[in-house]
């Protein structure tokens, strides 16, 4: 088990990376259907102003766990980087189902 700590603790690193660059691209699209424009680009902006605050706390946490040698620590940072993925592909599917229904209607 001791054999783990590095792999996961490296693939945690590279899912923080890409779950960051997915919330900075998909914080548009998420709040593009929004009706004011002003209200829309604030949302982005604050999204995009806090994803290095969600990095920081993903690898502090990361660290942690790599650090004190406590492999559940370090599933629970997968899981909830898996889980905060996987929430933002379902919205955005979500986001774009709504949109071809609404285009179908007119």
């Amino acid at each position: 088990m001791d054999q783990l700590y590095l792999p996961l603790f490296l693939l945690n690193t590279v899912l923080t990376l890409v779950d960051a660059s997915v919330g900075f691209h998909m914080a548009p699209l998420l709040l593009s259907s929004r009706s004011d424009e002003n209200e829309a680009e604030a949302g982005v902006r604050t999204t995009r102003r806090l994803l290095p605050a969600v990095v920081a706390l993903y690898m502090f946490f990361n660290c942690m766990g790599y650090f004190q040698g406590n492999m559940p620590y370090l599933l629970t940072v997968s899981g909830l980087i898996l889980f905060d993925l996987a929430l933002q592909f379902y919205l955005n599917h979500r986001r774009r189902v709504a949109g071809n229904d609404a285009d179908d209607e007119y």
